[in-house]
């Protein structure tokens, strides 16, 4: 029988592996929990505070559930609720204490962890940072340190500055998580990611702004234009949309297309206007292009979202071979934003 907890939260969907993996550390405690994740690779940490990104949280019910899966016994004592940002902060606490032996899994959490990591500098290097940035972008960053910190570094503002950011803290609506990934790859890239090539950073960003709505980009950008004009000037130069294969050379075309399936390459192409059409098939082999122009003759039925997908992983190929060196993006296939 569920328990009144259970009840409220609802049915759970069916969790994946590293889900009740964590699920199970949760429940162990932090103390014998850290004992078992000193014992994971950097992966399989990786891959734990991953899937906390979309794991539910977890009633007792569930947990028993879990458990009796790996026919285990575990007591379940005072109402349980396994909240998957407990987990996150449970892996990312035990690694955390490692710091001082400069493991891989050290190096795990420098990445992993951007907040984490932004809240572990000293008051003085983050008013530093902060003075550099927008009042809007400031404003996100002290709300996600939290509030005991927040205090601390509003301290060094005047008083007309500290209420104007608190007026903005106050007012921050929902925040869409590409614009979040972009503000993170700011921080990677200003703070702690100091050995990447400013062009090998600029892909990346380009990267990320180039899977985003057209709206989400360009605020994203407006946010990095603030912090670093020249940089995102760089990144803007090297956003690439599917479109802009019209405007590539036939042979960096055929380099591009080689790499793509022609099955993926008519669901690409669907709904794209004729012109796009004709030159991306002119790029393919003569029996590719037969059996390109043959499905396109009764195209299948598919879902706008595959159509979507397939388009950004052509885009991420592209960016790939630019990183690659093995085309090049002529100045123009920037798309206005």
């Amino acid at each position: 029988m569920r328990d009144t907890l259970a009840d409220a939260i609802g049915p759970s969907r069916t969790l994946t592996g590293p889900e009740k993996v964590g699920v199970l550390l949760l429940a162990l405690g932090k103390q014998r929990a850290s004992d078992l994740l000193k014992k994971f690779n950097p992966e399989e940490l990786n891959i734990i505070v991953r899937s906390t990104e979309i794991m539910p949280t977890i009633s007792a019910s569930d947990l028993e559930g879990i458990v009796e899966e790996f026919e285990g016994q575990l007591g379940l004592g005072t109402p349980f609720v396994g909240r998957p940002e407990d987990v996150k902060r449970l892996v990312t606490d035990v690694i955390t204490e490692k710091k001082s032996s400069a493991d891989a899994n050290d190096q795990f959490v420098a990445h992993q962890d951007i907040w984490t990591r932004l809240a572990a500098l000293q008051d003085d290097v983050l008013q530093a940072y902060f003075n550099r940035q927008t009042p809007q972008v400031v404003a996100y960053y002290l709300d996600r340190l939290g509030s005991e910190r927040a205090s601390g570094i509003l301290k060094g503002y005047a008083p007309a500055e500290r209420n104007d950011l608190l007026n903005r803290i106050l007012g921050l609506g929902q925040v869409t998580p590409q614009v979040i990934e972009a503000l993170e790859g700011s921080l990677h890239e200003e703070l702690f990611d100091v050995d990447r090539s400013s062009a090998g950073k600029h892909l990346t960003m380009a990267g990320i702004l180039n899977n985003l709505d057209k709206a989400d980009s360009s605020e994203a950008l407006a946010y990095l234009a603030n912090l670093k004009p020249k940089d995102a000037e760089a990144i803007r130069k090297m956003l690439f949309k599917f479109e802009d294969l019209m405007r590539l050379s036939a042979k960096a075309l055929t380099v591009i297309m080689d790499g793509v399936p022609v099955e993926r390459t008519v669901i690409a192409l669907q709904g794209a206007d004729s012109e796009l059409q004709t030159k991306v098939l002119s790029a393919l082999s003569p029996r590719a292009r037969r059996m390109a122009e043959a499905e396109m003759q009764s195209p299948a039925n598919v879902a706008a979202r595959d159509i979507i997908d397939t388009r950004r992983s052509i885009v991420d190929s592209v960016l790939k071979l630019v990183a690659e060196g093995a085309i090049e993006l002529p100045s123009e296939a920037a798309t206005a934003l």
